[in-house]
C-alpha cells in the first residue's frame, strides 16, 4: 500500500473517484496504485504531480510503496 498516497487524498477530503478524475485515469487505476498492486505510470504520477503543484520530493515520497 502507499499510505502517503491515501493520506495526501484523504488530507484533501477527496474520494478516489474524485481523485481520479482530477488526474484523468480511472477509479480502478487510482485505486490499484493506492494499494499498491500497480506501480503506476510515468503520465499517471506526473498528472498527480502538475494538478497539485507538487514538489519532486512530496513525490518520490508518494511514490514509495510500503
Amino acid at each position: 500500500m502507499r499510505t502517503n498516497l491515501k493520506v495526501f487524498r484523504i488530507r484533501h477530503q477527496m474520494s478516489q473517484e474524485e481523485m481520479s478524475a482530477k488526474i484523468g485515469c480511472t477509479r480502478a487505476t487510482y485505486a490499484a496504485v493506492e494499494n499498491g498492486a500497480r506501480n503506476g505510470k510515468p503520465s499517471f504520477w506526473k498528472s498527480l504531480q502538475e494538478a497539485f503543484r507538487l514538489p519532486d520530493q512530496d513525490m518520490w515520497q508518494m511514490m514509495k510503496n510500503d
